[in-house]
C-alpha cells in the first residue's frame, strides 16, 4: 500500500464557510422559486424578516438551526436538502475541532451554539450550551433522531409521549416528526451529539 503524502492528510474535507453560505443561500432561493413563493411570503411564514432572508439567499448571513428548519418546513423539503454536498465523493470524512464553524441555534442573544459534524443520509451535529444559554423551543425534523449527552444533564420532552432525564452517556432515539424540546438541568456546561437519519 503506498504511503499517504502530507498533502493527502491535510486535504480539507469540507468547503470554506463562505462557499457553504453561498451554496445554502442559492439552494433556498431555488427552492423558493420552484415553490413560487415571494421572498416576503417565505420570510413571513418562517417568522423572520425579509431583509434577513435576503441576506441568507445572497450568502451574506447564516441562518440559525431553528430558522433553517422553519424555512425548510415552509418549502416542504428536508433541512438537509438545503445543505451543500461534499465537492467529491469520499467515504472518509474527518471533522476537526479547530476547523469547526459554530452557529447560534436562534437569532436571540445568548443562544446555545451548534456545528455540523457530518452531513449526508445520516447527519450529525454537536451542541454546546453554557449555563443560562437559550436551548430553543419545540423542534420537528425528518427521519429518526438520536440525542446523546456527552457532558451535563438535560430533559428531553416529546409531546404527547413523556419526558426523559438524560446525563453523560445517556441517549434517546425517536422519530423526528414528534415535536420535542431539550431543557438544561443543573448549572454545568452541556455537550450534546444529535444524529439523525433522513431516510429512516
Amino acid at each position: 500500500m503506498p504511503a499517504r503524502s502530507p498533502s493527502d492528510a491535510a486535504r480539507p474535507s469540507a468547503p470554506p464557510d463562505a462557499l457553504i453560505g453561498a451554496s445554502l443561500g442559492r439552494a433556498i432561493r431555488e427552492a423558493r422559486t420552484r415553490k413560487k413563493l415571494s421572498m416576503r411570503a417565505l420570510a413571513s411564514a418562517a417568522e423572520i424578516s425579509q431583509p434577513f432572508l435576503s441576506q441568507i439567499e445572497s450568502g451574506g448571513a447564516m441562518p440559525s438551526l431553528i430558522t433553517l428548519y422553519r424555512i425548510a418546513k415552509v418549502l416542504g423539503i428536508s433541512p438537509s436538502a438545503l445543505l451543500p454536498a461534499e465537492p467529491e465523493v469520499d467515504p472518509i470524512h474527518v471533522s476537526r475541532r479547530e476547523q469547526a464553524h459554530w452557529v447560534p441555534i436562534a437569532e436571540v442573544e445568548n443562544a446555545a451554539t451548534t456545528r455540523v459534524v457530518h452531513s449526508g443520509a445520516a447527519s450529525m451535529q454537536e451542541y454546546r450550551v453554557e449555563p443560562g444559554q437559550y436551548m430553543g423551543d419545540w423542534y420537528e425534523s425528518d427521519g429518526e433522531v438520536t440525542v446523546y449527552v456527552v457532558d451535563g444533564e438535560i430533559t428531553v420532552d416529546i409531546e404527547g409521549r413523556g419526558s426523559w432525564e438524560l446525563g453523560p452517556g445517556d441517549a434517546v432515539t425517536y422519530p423526528g416528526a414528534l415535536r420535542n424540546r431539550w431543557t438544561a438541568r443543573g448549572e454545568s456546561p452541556i455537550r450534546i451529539i444529535l444524529a439523525y437519519a433522513t431516510d429512516a
